[in-house]
């Protein structure tokens, strides 16, 4: 927030996109120019493009998957955020595959280009804020993903999973549970386990918040 003769007002997010299809960054411009405290500063067909101009400055990137450039989604993702830019995917793929590849590379949230306004006005919100976001229906999706890189939970350590991922402390998770803080404190620990076993690091709460929207378990917001 920020303060005006004396008016509270809410910070403005700067917003650029990065799309191969004119017509689908014409579409975004008119899309995002009517919500408030939104601000497009720029759009460009490709990485190199983006980061030549004025959109390079952007808080939070809208990122296509396919430039049509023989560019990787997964190095697009990681050279933006090298750039201390906060990426949302916006694309026509929505897969269970595409999705976590892009959240595993890096990704804020994902964003089908089927969503409504309101989705995609979510998304940049929880990014600008250094959250990650899916949409509800992209997160089902995820909990059907069988990835060998996917650990498989018991319902009592996703229940606890996605308890403690949006910030309950230990002690309420068993209370809302209804077992001892020790089980609670055993379930977490399992997950913490199945995640190292695959090669994905849950050592700490942010971590493990990470992984519990990028598989799907809760939606980030």
């Amino acid at each position: 927030m920020s303060q005006q003769d004396g008016t509270v007002v809410a910070d403005t997010i700067t917003i650029a996109a990065v799309d191969d299809h004119p017509i689908v960054l014409r579409g975004l411009a008119d899309l995002l120019h009517g919500v408030e405290g939104f601000d497009l500063i720029g759009t460009a067909p490709s990485i190199d493009v983006l980061l030549r101009g004025p959109g390079a400055k952007a808080q939070v990137i809208l990122l296509d998957l396919d430039l049509g450039d023989d560019t990787r989604p997964p190095d697009n993702i990681r050279r933006l955020l090298a750039e201390d830019r906060a990426v949302i995917v916006f694309s026509a793929a929505a897969t269970a595959a595409t999705v976590r590849t892009a959240m595993l590379a890096g990704a804020c949230g994902y964003v089908p280009k089927t969503d409504d306004v309101e989705g995609l006005a979510t998304a940049i919100r929880a990014a600008a804020s250094g959250s990650g976001w899916v949409s509800p229906q992209l997160a089902f999706l995820l909990l059907t993903d069988d990835s060998p890189d996917r650990p498989t939970l018991s319902p009592k350590e996703a229940e606890a999973l996605r308890l403690y991922a949006t910030g309950m402390p230990l002690k309420t998770v068993a209370r809302r549970m209804e077992v001892s803080p020790e089980t609670a404190k055993q379930y977490i620990d399992r997950v913490r386990q199945k995640y190292r076993r695959v090669g994905r690091d849950a050592g700490t709460k942010i971590d493990l918040r990470k992984r519990a929207i990028e598989d799907g378990h809760i939606d980030g917001v």
